[in-house]
């Protein structure tokens, strides 16, 4: 099981905006966040952003005499912190891009008369 450093929780913790004092994510949580995304780091902040924007989602916007308090901007500035971060973790993983393929050789060069192969039914182009 892969586990933070105690340099990596403390970076972990300030990536995501919280304190140390354990109020939001415990320390064992968030190395459980580090297991779940498979020791990537920006996997591990994605996650736990996306957690806390599930429980932003629970607060709402009121109004009491002359204060006026919105709360769902909560949720719209971790959904971007989230929209990021998964961005972030895309990017750094190891991935494959497929950037497109061509016939070989182009169509546009094979003559349109064709032949049979003889020792199977498939078409045989000759180039021009």
């Amino acid at each position: 099981m892969a586990s933070l450093s105690s340099d990596q929780l403390t970076d972990l913790q300030a990536d995501i905006g919280i304190t140390t004092d354990e109020s939001v994510f415990t320390d064992a949580e968030l190395n459980r966040l580090y297991t779940r995304a498979d020791s990537d780091y920006n996997t591990a902040v994605y996650l736990a952003l996306r957690q806390l924007m599930a429980n932003a989602v629970k607060f709402h916007d009121y109004t009491a005499g002359q204060t006026s308090v919105k709360k769902s901007q909560i949720f719209d500035h971790l959904k971007e912190q989230v929209d990021f971060w998964q961005k972030e973790s895309r990017t750094t993983a190891n991935q494959v891009r497929i950037v497109g393929s061509n016939r070989i050789p182009p169509r546009s060069n094979l003559d349109t008369d064709s032949y049979p192969d003889p020792k199977n039914t498939s078409v045989i182009y000759r180039r021009k």
